[in-house]
């Protein structure tokens, strides 16, 4: 075997780095080499599988606002971990690996809990959830998007709400309307000057008559300490990496009587990096805001108008340009910054009434026993297959390239479904069951290139006839894989899901590089 050939050669190359990009993303998206860091499914994980019925069946984009609008619900508890999905057009499932029994119950609070919405313009508030008409939200001539990503959507206000809000927008036009989803209160931030820019356009959006959200700079807490403690605050928000970074601000915090737990009367928040970051955009006199995570913000729409202080019902638009590097990414993206909106608006109600069906668990214990037993599966599906190639062939240097490319392509899809999407048990399923289909894609590659059709019949000509069969089987996976894929049904969609990868993933490359491997191989040597 020339190896110095094969490794130059650039099928061989692509598989390479295919390997590399995957074991990139299985040992060292964490940092750290030592743990895989692969999303597993509740069946190997454990965790809790919650089953929503609706009280209707629901059109795909009725689904996609009622997916949309439960992730943001379940992901302000700080659940990031749950996976929301659909299962025909009746019924959702919530899947929370290793979840606490405590939190398994407030998926259910959640469900009923409706967000507290309110849009402050100047440090005043402006409008709340009940001044919104829920039936005047967006709708089919409410919504527009255009082809360069700009966007409106409409919305309706009662008398009420709109003579408030005309009062409190009254010589603001040109100024931020702040719209927040559960805007804390009586809450202080305390941050790195990294991560909050100090700026008119941030203590802006921190404003509110009787309940300034506080600012703070870790690197000046020994001067602003007194303040912060002294300033009535019941809830800090703060970095997970504080109590790792400054140690002692985050004692003194303890040590003043605020706790980590969120019932406590003082309590401290810890949140992501990022969402202590807020979104800025634009500079100079344009610079604004687009969203803030810690503190609820979810949009920040200039008042392009002075409006009329009347009690009359009144429907306002707000328009915005999404970004995105195509037409269709354009369009994509305005729909949802469109669909984010309509829920801030309605102050995450559900668009239809959801009950909460029985709680399926599985133990952690459980879920590795699971897990072990399909590696096991695995183990012996390519131990039977290793016999069968070698019974069949009688020649090693044929059964190891086939065993070789079959372990790598298993490798990949098993890496690229963990970390890209969720590894389960049906996708499991799917991964095993792609060893027969790959071992054989590589003996029909592998005969073609072995039958005797005379001296002027090329290797490259065996190669095409062979992966026109490839190809051709591919196709026919593919296509019987796509109603599953479509179908909604949880269960089986991992199965489907990991087919398809394991098709595109074979005919891009294992499959081509396992066919310069065996030219090289066997027919060059022949």
């Amino acid at each position: 075997m020339n190896l110095p050939y094969l490794l130059g050669n650039r099928k061989i190359q692509v598989l390479v780095l295919l390997v590399l990009v995957c074991a990139g993303l299985m040992f060292l998206r964490d940092g750290n080499p030592a743990t895989v860091d692969l999303n597993l499914g509740i069946e190997f994980a454990g965790g809790t599988r919650i089953p929503i019925s609706l009280e209707k069946p629901l059109d795909a984009g009725q689904m996609t606002v009622m997916i949309d609008t439960i992730k943001a619900r379940i992901n302000k508890f700080g659940l990031t971990q749950a996976v929301v999905r659909p299962l025909g057009n009746k019924e959702i499932l919530v899947e929370l690996p290793q979840a606490q029994a405590e939190v398994i119950k407030s998926v259910e609070g959640i469900l009923r809990e409706q967000g507290q919405f309110e849009a402050i313009i100047g440090g005043r508030q402006a409008l709340n959830g009940s001044d919104i008409i829920p039936t005047g939200i967006g709708g089919a001539n409410g919504e527009l998007i255009q082809d360069n990503g700009q966007w409106q959507l409409t919305f309706s206000v009662t008398a009420e709400g709109n003579l408030k809000f005309a009062t409190a927008a009254s010589g603001h036009r040109g100024e931020s309307v702040y719209m927040f989803l559960d805007r804390p209160q009586k809450t202080a931030l305390l941050v790195f000057q990294n991560q909050v820019p100090e700026s008119p356009i941030v203590r802006e959006a921190l404003a509110k008559q009787d309940d300034d959200i506080g600012l703070f700079y870790v690197e000046e807490f020994n001067r602003t300490q007194n303040e912060l403690l002294a300033g009535g605050y019941q809830q800090i928000r703060l970095s997970k990496n504080l109590s790792a970074a400054r140690p002692d601000v985050f004692n003194a915090l303890v040590k003043a009587g605020f706790q980590e737990n969120a019932s406590a009367e003082k309590h401290i928040k810890m949140v992501s990096d990022e969402e202590l970051r807020p979104a800025l955009i634009g500079s100079g006199l344009l610079a604004g805001l687009s969203e803030w995570k810690a503190i609820g913000l979810q949009s920040a729409p200039t008042l392009q108008f002075d409006p009329i202080v009347r009690a009359k019902i009144e429907q306002y638009q707000i328009t915005g340009q999404a970004e995105g590097l195509t037409a269709k990414e354009l369009k994509d993206n305005a729909g949802l910054e469109i669909r984010q909106l309509k829920s801030v608006l309605s102050g995450g109600r559900l668009p239809v009434a959801a009950s909460v069906g029985s709680y399926y668990n599985v133990a952690p214990s459980l879920g590795n026993q699971f897990l072990a037993y399909s590696f096991y599966g695995m183990g012996a599906a390519l131990f039977l297959v290793a016999i069968v190639v070698t019974l069949y062939y009688r020649r090693i240097k044929l059964v190891i390239p086939i065993m070789l490319t079959l372990m790598v392509e298993l490798f990949v899809i098993i890496t690229l479904l963990g970390a890209l999407g969720t590894l389960d048990l049906a996708a499991m399923a799917g991964v095993i069951a792609l060893i027969g289909s790959s071992v054989d894609n590589q003996i029909v590659i592998t005969d073609e290139l072995l039958k005797k059709r005379g001296d002027d019949v090329t290797a490259k000509r065996k190669l095409k006839d062979a992966f026109y069969i490839v190809f051709t089987t591919a196709g026919l996976a593919a296509a019987s894989m796509l109603p599953l894929l479509g179908s909604g049904i949880v269960e089986i969609m991992g199965f489907a899901v990991a087919a398809l990868l394991s098709v595109m993933v074979g005919i891009a490359v294992t499959r081509p590089a396992y066919g310069a491997i065996v030219e090289e191989t066997i027919f060059k040597n022949e």
